[in-house]
């Protein structure tokens, strides 16, 4: 029976103009409705009983006017109150079926059967996750995550700062939600550091690439996966997220490392070599982009062994002997200077 044969029914009910049947067919249906069956909330349950006293309340005629109600009019009364619980259950169930699905995102993820694992020590505390991927969790951080990795995608939570190493797994991203943002990886080692009420949440990235964008739970202008609302890091890269101001600041790590892959111990023993060359083995070493301003340092040559250096004490080094000097800008190195000329 549709709304409006419904409304119908109940038009000719008040004017006396139904058949037994009809009148036996809005009993049965208002014993149905009445029927607590539903697994409503107390907060729920509260709201439909104060909406239900309201309709009824403006509904009612007069207290003269009750004591001359009929039996049949009452039962319309009762059949209005149905009505309104009807609609107020129907409102609930439906928010709650639209609500759900941003649920298996991970806004809520105490309502899932999850690990939790705080570092209460003051040291780096080492967690395996279900796909063998490792965390380092530093002191005082925590994170949440599955017991078991079934579906789709990885996901954990983290409040803090730790230290991912993550399987490479294509056919389920990795999602790391913290604060207001979320970094995705398919596999790569990365780091995040994001506390609870911190005014920036800073992700640094060691091997592979990863994108950062807005967690589109806190920010409805972004959607899940799309990173038009970050950026994309790649080795030795870090972003810095200003809550507040929405800002997305990249740079380079504090002390970049060489990639896995790398072979230091030959790549960085140098004899007359060229500074060009020297660039294209930082480049390949440690995947940063070294602009040189003047081509008249290209042919200045260096000697020395500096495997054993990090980077940036590295560029000292060879600066100082070509005659240059280097800065960082954003995410590359711009080495300045007319050179050895």
């Amino acid at each position: 029976m549709t709304k409006e044969e419904f409304e119908e029914l109940l038009t000719r009910y008040k004017t006396g103009n139904c058949s037994e049947a009809e009148i036996e067919k809005i009993n049965a249906w208002f014993e149905r409705i009445s029927n607590d069956k539903l697994a409503l909330s107390g907060e729920e349950k509260e709201q439909v009983h104060k909406r239900m006293l309201h309709y009824i309340r403006h509904s009612l005629p007069s207290t003269i006017e009750v004591k001359r109600i009929s039996s049949q009019r009452f039962l319309l009364f009762k059949i209005a109150a149905g009505l309104t619980l009807l609609a107020l259950i129907s409102y609930l169930l439906v928010h709650r079926a639209v609500v759900l699905p941003s649920q298996d995102l991970g806004s809520s993820p105490r309502s899932l059967d999850l690990v939790e694992r705080k570092n209460a020590t003051q040291y780096v505390v080492a967690i395996k996750l279900p796909d063998s991927s490792t965390v380092e969790l530093k002191p005082n951080a925590e994170i949440s995550y599955s017991k078991k990795w079934d579906g789709q995608t990885r996901e954990v939570y983290l409040n803090g700062e730790a230290f991912f190493e993550v399987i490479k797994d294509s056919s389920r991203p990795f999602y790391v939600y913290g604060g207001a943002i979320v970094t995705k990886v398919l596999g790569t080692s990365f780091s995040v550091k994001a506390s609870a009420n911190s005014k920036s949440i800073e992700v640094s990235v060691h091997t592979g690439k990863v994108s950062v964008y807005e967690d589109p739970r806190k920010n409805r202008s972004s959607d899940h996966g799309n990173d038009a609302s970050g950026v994309i890091l790649t080795p030795n890269e870090k972003v810095e997220y200003f809550v507040q101001d929405k800002h997305w600041v990249t740079s380079l790590v504090e002390q970049p490392r060489s990639l896995p892959a790398s072979n230091k111990a030959v790549d960085f023993v140098f004899s007359s070599t060229p500074v060009s060359e020297i660039v294209a083995n930082i480049e390949r070493a440690y995947s940063i982009d070294v602009i040189i301003e003047s081509e008249a340092s290209y042919d200045c040559t260096f000697t020395g062994d500096v495997s054993m250096m990090e980077l940036y004490d590295m560029l000292d080094v060879i600066c100082k002997s070509t005659g240059t000097n280097y800065e960082v800008k954003g995410t590359k190195i711009l080495i300045t200077g007319r050179g050895c000329e």
